[in-house]
């Protein structure tokens, strides 16, 4: 008679609510691969809250049980698709979420982490039989440190997609696992992986590397999509990177990574004058081949199905995340001068705030007036939504404050901090006002990451040109208007011209927009778009004339 399958005991939770496992762990549901089969078979995965307490739950009561090696690797081998999959569900709440996050978004995150740090134990538990020779071990010794690695992998993953810098201890156990590779002399021994079938060349070594690759690529500077496209292509590249113990002549940078050390891999102009025994050295020129020739391909027309990177990607994204990976694994890095950290102010809220902060007034939606019209930008650069009485600045004031944090500034690049509550939701591509010296800028943010207790790090791509607040009327084919709406002008530079930043969703290319002015108006012609962030577009323009 067929053994029943095991019922895993779990609260009765919702998805829109999933609770965190208890402390204690409940009985063990099985103790073989053959029990653990039959009971992840009947994990209720449609239920989040209630699989992600019931997998919890089983995997921390297999911690603390005894079960042979070789059945414990089985089942964690088991457990690996049903972790994955709650995974994929519970970043659904929290990955590329704005930052400080919710705390629906950190439970989300918790979780993940949880799950992947309760599998990654049962790699750990079967560390001492395999070091001590176990004879059932030894025949899979590679697969298992390669899936203990990928685990270590989807945990950098995991804290990249919700913002969170990787702590020191997770960077210091994948050092450990591949160091064990190299002990057991399994770095390079192929295996396969269904849960990566598209792997080129998998093994301890490249899965390693494939971790290191990702954290070089500076996840927090990502979206979750370019997460993704990173994670898939590196299944296929990862391999072209080894880490040697011995260094190798070379031109241009290289890859270090401290088989000691409390963080991931560096990219660096030259080696380390003494290098200990635990560096190893990376040398990028094969990853180079594989991001830059298809770089000049795309540039050339090719699509990016036809250079492996998918049929589900555009070429201008797929342009734009190479170039982003160029620079990160493959361009050596210029010296920077240290400055000292010093109060720059930041305010947000997307184009309203925006103007706020710029013209130095809320937007009103009454007619502005406007005087100068000789040429598009110079016209542009003195109409404002100008009353005598502004009635909504207290409002303005308390919803889009000035925001002290501390960090450096250059001319197109603010990299600040934030030590604890922060009054605004921040997010990758945000329309982002700076205050530096009484200069008031514009730019977006281009990096975020959360650091240790509640400190915040953000980088700001500034742009070049001083803005001026204004508000334009969008012309419609049957020549009705829509309302005002407020927006700003970047005076041109010598690299580009002047550009519009509007809210988002404004642009139609060829569409007219009208700016009063006293007497009547001008039109202007948006030509392209040639930035989308989250809250803004920012457009070109040309003035045309009057009918």
């Amino acid at each position: 008679m067929q053994e029943a399958a095991p019922v895993l005991a779990a609260p009765d939770v919702t998805d829109e609510a999933p609770v965190a496992a208890p402390d204690d762990p409940p009985a063990l549901a099985w103790s073989d691969g053959a029990g653990a089969s039959r009971g992840l078979k009947a994990l209720p995965l449609s239920g989040v809250g209630q699989a992600y307490a019931a997998l919890l739950g089983q995997l921390r009561a297999m911690a603390a049980a005894e079960i042979l090696p070789r059945e414990r690797a089985t089942i964690a081998e088991l457990a690996r698709e049903p972790v994955a999959h709650l995974h994929a569900e519970l970043a659904r709440r929290y990955a590329g979420k704005p930052q400080p996050a919710g705390e629906r978004e950190r439970e989300a995150a918790e979780q993940a982490i949880a799950l992947w740090q309760a599998l990654w134990v049962q790699y750990s538990t079967c560390l001492k039989p395999l070091l001590e020779g176990d004879s059932e071990l030894q025949g899979v010794k590679a697969k298992l440190l390669q899936r203990a690695l990928y685990v270590g992998k989807q945990l950098v993953i995991v804290h990249g997609l919700a913002r969170r810098i990787a702590p020191s201890a997770l960077w210091q156990e994948l050092h450990a696992y591949y160091r064990l590779a190299e002990m057991l002399d399994c770095t390079t021994v192929g295996v396969s992986d269904a849960l990566m079938p598209e792997a080129d060349g998998l093994s301890c070594y490249s899965m390693y590397s494939h971790a290191l690759l990702i954290a070089l690529a500076d996840p927090y500077a990502l979206s979750m999509r370019q997460i993704e496209l990173v994670d898939r292509w590196l299944s296929q590249w990862a391999r072209k990177l080894f880490p040697y113990a011995q260094q190798r002549e070379s031109e241009g940078a290289l890859i270090i990574v401290d088989l000691e050390g409390e963080h991931g891999a560096v990219l660096a102009n030259a080696a380390p004058a003494s290098p200990s025994a635990s560096t190893r050295f990376g040398y990028p020129a094969k990853l180079a081949t594989s991001v830059r020739g298809r770089l000049k391909r795309l540039a050339n027309g090719s699509s990016p199905a036809d250079l492996q990177l998918g049929d589900d990607v555009s070429a201008d994204a797929a342009s734009a995340l190479l170039a982003h990976l160029d620079l990160h694994w493959l361009q050596a890095p210029r010296s920077v001068q240290r400055t000292k950290s010093r109060a720059i102010e930041l305010a947000a809220g997307g184009t309203p705030a925006a103007y706020f902060r710029v013209a130095g007034r809320s937007f009103a939606r009454q007619d502005p007036l406007g005087r100068d019209n000789e040429n598009p930008t110079k016209y542009l650069q003195t109409v404002g939504g100008i009353t005598d009485f502004d009635r909504h600045r207290e409002e303005a004031e308390r919803n889009w404050p000035w925001e002290k944090w501390y960090g450096a500034a250059e001319w197109r690049e603010a990299t600040v901090k934030h030590p604890g509550a922060t009054h605004y939701e921040w997010f990758l591509d945000q329309l982002v006002v700076v205050r530096e010296d009484g200069r008031v800028r514009l730019g977006y943010v281009s990096r975020l990451a959360a650091e240790g207790e509640g400190e915040l790090a953000l980088s700001v791509r500034i742009w070049a040109g001083d803005p001026r607040g204004y508000a334009v009327r969008m012309v419609n084919q049957d020549r009705t208007e829509d309302p005002p709406s407020p927006a700003l002008l970047l005076s041109g530079t010598p690299e580009e011209p002047s550009t519009l930043v509007m809210s988002p969703r404004g642009f139609n290319a060829g569409r007219i927009m009208r700016v009063d002015e006293v007497g009547g108006g001008r039109r202007f012609r948006l030509l392209r778009i040639v930035q989308r962030g989250a809250d803004f577009e920012r457009v070109v323009f040309e003035a045309v004339e009057d009918d």
